[in-house]
């Protein structure tokens, strides 16, 4: 699967859940909404002085998941 089947399936669900670890690897979830495609990557929005964008940098692997009308 490519990138963009991936933004086109987001796309359909719009709003994900997003999930990284704190600093004392704790897991922590948000919903986003997952915004374009560009040069075989996915971008969403968040501001720099978040935890959210904290945690990205500190630890790169994350996991989503979201839900279609089908389930």
């Amino acid at each position: 699967m490519n990138v963009s089947t991936c933004l086109n399936i987001l796309r359909e669900i719009k709003d994900v859940a997003f999930a990284t670890v704190d600093e004392n690897n704790q897991p922590q979830v948000r919903i986003i909404d997952v915004m374009l495609v560009e040069d075989n990557k996915l971008y969403f929005c968040t501001a720099r002085g978040k935890d959210f964008y904290k945690q990205l940098k500190n630890h790169p692997y994350v996991a989503i998941t979201g839900m279609n009308k089908k389930y």
